[in-house]
């Protein structure tokens, strides 16, 4: 079994998550459980995901992040929508 990846943290992506209301324990959780991919574009040579993600007290997020050295670097997160969120149950 492959061992999951680590999260790229700084303060700029923190602020960014807390500016939506979300921690990077929430956006860590809504990762580990299978998120589903939205969305997938280049920025800049970056590779950049979208994905929707429940966290275990079942908060639908949707989360933009990219992969840096095997690492998931979240770039953003915010309360997904109720169509959204329906996609997800």
């Amino acid at each position: 079994m492959a061992a999951e990846p680590g999260f790229d943290w700084d303060q700029a992506n923190m602020r960014h998550l807390a500016r939506h209301q979300v921690t990077p324990g929430e956006f860590e959780d809504a990762m580990s459980g299978d998120p589903i991919i939205l969305h997938y574009d280049d920025v800049g040579g970056e590779g950049r995901w979208m994905a929707l993600g429940a966290t275990a007290s079942l908060r639908v997020l949707v989360l933009v992040f990219t992969m840096r050295e095997a690492r998931v670097r979240p770039v953003t997160a915010y309360k997904a929508s109720r169509k959204l969120a329906g996609y997800f149950w």
